[in-house]
């Protein structure tokens, strides 16, 4: 939405932003400020109505959760993407379709064409001599059309190939969180929809770092930023190509894992775990060994055509448990 206020107006307003980021600690970079500015200038409702919840909760407003704002309630350029990898997905979809159909058709029109020129009647053998003789030079000149046909089906068929791949990483990049490099929890929308539709079970870890709030506040967020993205890749690691990890919150990550057991998503979340724990972080500045980073894990397991609300909700769950527990440790969400 496009702003035009007065030079009175403006200033008054940025003021009262500037007062905002310094209540709520955010630091001034261009995205805090605009999603400031369109809360001040009260004129997105739902924008409103999340970050006014936010605060009556005492929820802590961190740059993560402003940029997610910004993403669902601002970005317009954002969701223009989304409606063009989408309708770009169709076509491809489609080309792919027709290039499998036509492909098809030719081999069968072959096949019966072949069968057709065995079954000739032979009693009239100079005339049949004459009708095999013209038939066979239309046939072997059909039968080239085909074959360039197919080739050109095929050319097409390899370039859907690489359109789709293309796609596929146009679509990493969009939905990537630029600090810890996972996913962000829209993609994992998407992924767990063709889960679903495979009928495929679906395991939930959510993973928390413990007090890191009190680690931010001692080392800063620069420092703090370095050891998300750390954990971060520490927790792909263990996941590889089997499941989706995203950042679900500042610092919670999520897993989604499709049709394993729960008892093989606690491995994998002990294994988290202790490989957490294990990560030394040294301070560049000092040289002095930081504290070490442990996290609560919790584990959650649902059968096919489960919500993923409800999923991510119970994993959430066990995690809390996992925090009462004394933290560092691995909980289940039983049913």
């Amino acid at each position: 939405m496009k702003y035009h206020d007065s030079m009175a107006t403006a200033q008054d307003k940025m003021t009262r932003v500037c007062l905002f980021l310094e209540q709520h600690k955010l630091v001034p970079i261009p995205i805090n400020y605009h999603v400031a500015y369109a809360y001040i200038s009260d004129n997105h409702p739902a924008l409103n109505q999340a970050i006014n919840g936010c605060i009556s909760n005492k929820t802590l407003l961190d740059n993560f959760l402003v940029e997610s704002w910004y993403n669902e309630y601002l970005s317009f350029e954002s969701k223009n993407q989304d409606t063009l990898i989408k309708g770009v997905d169709q076509v491809v979809n489609k080309i792919s379709h027709s290039t499998s159909d036509s492909h098809e058709a030719v081999n069968q029109y072959l096949a019966h064409l072949d069968s057709s020129l065995v079954g000739i009647n032979e009693n009239n053998l100079p005339r049949s001599r004459q009708i095999i003789s013209s038939l066979i030079d239309a046939t072997y000149a059909l039968k080239g059309q085909q074959q360039q046909l197919q080739e050109t089906l095929l050319q097409a068929q390899a370039e859907t190939e690489k359109t789709r791949i293309a796609l596929d990483q146009l679509r990493k990049i969009r939905y990537t969180d630029p600090l810890t490099g996972l996913f962000q929890y829209t993609y994992l929308d998407q992924k767990v929809t063709l889960w679903k539709e495979q009928h495929q079970s679906l395991c939930a870890i959510t993973i928390d770092l413990d007090h890191f709030n009190d680690f931010n506040q001692k080392y800063g967020h620069l420092i703090g930023d370095i050891v998300l993205s750390k954990v971060a890749k520490k927790v792909q690691s263990y996941v590889l190509e089997s499941g989706i990890p995203v950042r679900n919150k500042g610092e919670e990550f999520l897993i989604v894992l499709p049709d394993i057991t729960q008892a093989t998503a606690n491995e994998i979340a002990e294994k988290i775990r202790n490989g957490i724990e294990k990560l030394r972080f040294i301070s560049s500045r000092s040289g002095k060994r930081l504290p070490s980073i442990t996290v609560s894990v919790g584990v959650a397991h649902l059968p096919a055509d489960s919500d993923l609300t409800l999923l991510t909700y119970n994993a959430q769950q066990a995690m809390e448990i996992a925090k009462k527990r004394g933290r560092n440790t691995v909980a289940n969400f039983l049913n």
